[in-house]
Order: C-alpha cells, then structure tokens, then sequence
C-alpha cells in the first residue's frame, strides 16, 4: 500500500493519477477528499486529516510500506523555515511510529552549494529531518517548475513581457511537474530500494529566460520579452498582485538570486537525471492558449 499526501496538490495530483493508471494499491491523506475526482477517488482508500496532525498521520500511514510526502504550497508563511520544518517533523515522528518502510520527498536542487536560498534552503532543512525517520528516503531535488511561468500569464497576453530578478542570458534546469511525478512514482513502485539519498532531476536541457522567451515568440507568432528586474521590484510585484507575506516574497527571491548564482551547479546533470518534457512542448500544451 502507498500512501499519498497532498493528493490535490500540483505534484500529489499527478503522483495520485499515475498510480492508479498503474492499478497500484493506494490510500490518500486529505483534508477534503471531495477536491479529488470522483473517478479517481472511487479506486483509493481516503484518510482525512491533517499533515500537522501526527496521531492523524500515523494512523493514515498504518499498513502503508511506501510515503509520498510533499509539505503543502503556501505563500502566506510568517516564516518560511519555520513553516515547512514544522510539516517535516511531524511527518517524520509519524513514518517512525508507523513503521513505514521508504519515504519519497519532494525536496530542491542544489542541496550541497551551501548557498542561502530561500524557500529551497527550507527544503533542504525539511530533506533533513524526514532523513532521520528510520525509514529509507529518496529525496527528489528539482529545479524550478516550468509551471511557475503560469504566474506570468496575465503579463504575458496584455504587455508581451515577463519578469523575474535574474540575468535572462543565464541558463539553468527547469522540469515539466508531471516528469517529477513519474519519476517519484518509479521510486514508489519499486519495493527494492534502501538507504537515504538524494537524487537530482534536472529537467531535459539548460534554459535561459532569453532563449525561453524566442520559443514563446515562436509557438505565439508574437514578440515576447524578458525583463530583468530588481530583487525588491519583485518582492514588491508579489506582495501587490500575487498578494503573498513578505516573509514568502522574500524567500522566493533569495531561491531566485540563489539560482542565478549558481546553486545547481553542484549537481551535474546525467542520464537519469534527464527528463522527456521539452519546455517547447510543455508551452504549447499548456501555456500559449493562455496567453495568444
């Protein structure tokens, strides 16, 4: 039996979908199981509660040998560190009271650069605890999502230009969110396993926001422009149109300059840390509609 958190999460979601696809033994931990498609929620056990709950948690996780945890998206944090160690906790005392077996964790990249990095730093502090359970981790440490572009769409469709605190001509790996669920579901459907490791996914290719923005151009038959600006135009940006705490506008910012900085150069991409998803093909399915 493999237990599933987040299950109406962006990766949960797809984790969730995939394994029933599989025809894999599956039960959900939720809050409101009714966000969950009624085709889906039909062929899994459901258990209701809440991740900061660890009585709830280690019942949900009872009978269960596999975990995919992921600590729930937030951009209202007071603290950020404080916020996604706190989930980490819990869920850690919870898989070492229940016995579980292997945890797959949906970490961040760059976990050995040292450098501060705002919401991947969290991450990272989170990988740690959920590594001192007792049960076996693979810790996935991805990139930035191409999904994180959709918060641009508005700016995109009206004034042809998108934003973030980075030097456009710096190419770095981003990854399509389904490619991450496949690979955190090879881990959970496979019972040989052991050990705590890292493993990084890197997404199909290096892509610099330049280079991104000609490939809009191209899928939109429109001119599209990368603008870079200032890390307190960007907090700025988040607190007034994305309506997000300080505390989270800043951290995302400090991952941002992080990345620019080089935070995933301690990590070498390889073979099988290559993904299929071109973000060619992840705009055209799911980004140029929005935006023409």
């Amino acid at each position: 039996m493999i237990l599933v958190t987040t299950p109406t999460g962006n990766t949960g979601s797809l984790v969730l979908q995939q394994l029933v696809e599989q025809g894999q033994e599956v039960r959900v931990f939720v809050r409101n199981p009714e966000k969950i498609p009624a085709a889906i929620l039909e062929k899994v056990e459901v258990a209701t509660g809440s991740l900061l709950d660890e009585y709830e948690f280690t019942k949900a996780l009872q009978g269960c040998d596999t975990v995919y945890f992921c600590v729930p998206q937030s951009n209202t944090q007071e603290d950020v560190n404080t916020y996604y160690e706190e989930f980490a906790e819990v869920a850690s005392r919870a898989i070492k009271k229940a016995g579980t077996k292997r945890v797959v964790y949906l970490s961040g990249g760059g976990k050995g650069s040292h450098l501060q990095a705002g919401l991947i730093t969290a991450l990272h502090r989170s990988e740690d605890i959920i590594s001192q359970s007792g049960a076996s981790v693979r810790a996935l440490r991805c990139p930035v999502f191409f999904e994180t572009l959709l918060y641009q769409k508005n700016s995109l469709k009206t004034l042809g230009t998108f934003s973030l605190p980075m030097d456009g001509d710096y190419p770095f790996p981003q990854i399509a969110i389904k490619d991450i669920a496949a690979k955190a579901v090879e881990f959970l459907t496979d019972p040989t396993w052991t050990g705590v490791e890292g493993f990084a996914i890197h997404g199909p290719e290096e892509l610099s926001y330049h280079e991104i923005a000609l490939q809009m151009s191209e899928l939109t038959g429109k001119t599209i422009r990368f603008q870079q600006v200032s890390e307190k135009h960007h907090i700025k940006t988040l607190l007034e149109k994305h309506h997000t705490s300080e505390a989270f506008a800043i951290s995302l910012t400090e991952m941002l300059t992080a990345i620019g900085n080089g935070l995933h150069d301690t990590e070498k991409r390889t073979e099988t840390s290559k993904t299929a998803t071109t973000i060619k093909e992840w705009m055209d399915e799911n980004l140029v509609p929005k935006i023409k």
